[in-house]
């Protein structure tokens, strides 16, 4: 058996997928000719990403009323699923907002706990949070202000862990936490209750060479999230800029694996080198055709990755 099992985290999908099941595509095909009923609903996602070899996925925050909408329950979309194949819901993106200042800081924990309550319902595993807001508007962090995110964080691991979900660290290259506090943040939380959840291509943007950092905290590393890009150490002001992710030009900042600059080789011979086993989280932000991308980073796991460390 894979000592790495792959995840996909369906937010390119997820705000567009406006049916569980569409029963009767040629009913559909009569109004459209075109392939929009292959996008629309969850059925057919899962199929995509069993049949590519991806038995996981990762939802987002914003997916719950959705899916309860949909579905009726959140456990009724867990079910669908796994009918589909699908193994393991293997996690739930969040956000801190207000994790810096004491005034707002409580009611960046209670946020968070509605998603931990709804990860569990679902039966999920890592609940992965970026551990402030944007920097524009809200950074640098101040020392007390970087120990009060540590401290949310710290509350949320906890909460997050009496559920039997472990909580984790994610950085983004826009975030108030940046290159030149990350890892003070990281050492300031409690590594009882906070993993950290390594995005390969939001640490390249933000300064930091991947490989290297998970050298030096493997042990706190226990998530992935895998794209690549091809602007690793962008300048503070295109990372500090507002709405930086999403470019009013329409920068692409993220690609497929083996498309952009990250080692994926040699982050992959540390993963065998410290016998990391479990899920990794493919994402394809930005793409134009998510499942082509998924496709294609699931190639270069296949052909170029997985020899290395199966």
């Amino acid at each position: 058996m894979d000592n790495l099992k792959y995840s996909y985290m369906t937010n390119m999908w997820g705000m567009i997928t406006d049916y569980p099941k569409i029963n009767n595509f040629n009913e559909w095909y009569e109004e459209d000719y075109g392939n929009a009923a292959y996008y629309l609903d969850w059925d057919h996602i899962f199929k995509y990403h069993v049949a590519s070899g991806i038995k996981g996925i990762e939802v987002m925050f914003y997916h719950i009323p959705y899916i309860k909408q949909f579905f009726g329950s959140l456990k009724n979309f867990a079910d669908f699923a796994k009918e589909r194949g699908i193994e393991q819901i293997t996690g739930m993106f969040s956000a801190a907002m207000g994790s810096e200042n004491k005034e707002t800081l409580q009611g960046a924990i209670h946020f968070n706990q509605m998603w931990i309550d709804a990860l569990h319902e679902l039966g999920g595993e890592n609940i992965v949070i970026m551990p402030a807001g944007q920097y524009y508007g809200t950074g640098p962090l101040s020392k007390d202000q970087l120990r009060n995110a540590a401290y949310c964080m710290n509350e949320i691991g906890k909460r997050a862990a009496d559920k039997g979900i472990t909580a984790c660290i994610h950085n983004e290259f826009w975030c108030a936490v940046n290159l030149y506090d990350h890892e003070e943040y990281l050492e300031m939380t409690d590594p009882k209750y906070v993993s950290y959840c390594l995005d390969t291509a939001q640490l390249s943007i933000m300064g930091v060479d991947p490989v290297k950092f998970y050298d030096k905290y493997h042990d706190r590393i226990k998530y992935f999230h895998l794209k690549d890009t091809t602007h690793p150490n962008a300048t503070d002001s295109e990372r500090f800029g507002p709405g930086a992710e999403f470019a009013d030009e329409g920068t692409r900042w993220f690609w497929e694996l083996g498309a952009g600059s990250v080692d994926f080789k040699g982050l992959w011979h540390l993963l065998k080198k410290y016998n990391h086993k479990g899920w990794m989280t493919l994402e394809t932000d930005g793409t134009p055709d998510p499942l082509a991308s998924m496709l294609l980073s699931k190639w270069y796991i296949d052909q170029e990755l997985s020899p290395i460390y199966k």
